[in-house]
């Protein structure tokens, strides 16, 4: 059987080298998926640049509330969630264009 860790999956539109909106899901970080309207409302109108995503993903990380188990810590999914937030904001960026 396999058993997420963690995930992330975003939406983004772009304006002009801007974000004009942005969604943001976690998965297996919580007891329900989460929906970060803060992060993607946040994202709206800064530009598209690494440290914009990265604001981003420190988001996601700061709201997933994880447990421990045998899959992995809580931190190490804390992590995941800010690297995968990124990934996802990087590709979706790319698609976008």
């Amino acid at each position: 059987m396999d058993i997420a860790v963690a995930g992330a999956g975003v939406s983004v539109t772009l304006d002009n080298g801007a974000f004009r909106s942005a969604r943001i899901a976690l998965s297996s970080v919580a007891p329900t998926p989460l929906f970060l309207r803060e992060a993607g409302e946040w994202l709206a109108g800064k530009p598209v640049n690494a440290e914009s995503i990265h604001a981003a993903a420190e988001m996601a990380k700061a709201a997933a509330k994880p447990i421990t188990d045998m899959r992995g810590t809580a931190d190490y999914r804390k992590h995941l969630c800010a690297v995968l937030t990124r990934r996802a904001l990087e590709s979706a960026v790319e698609e976008a264009r």
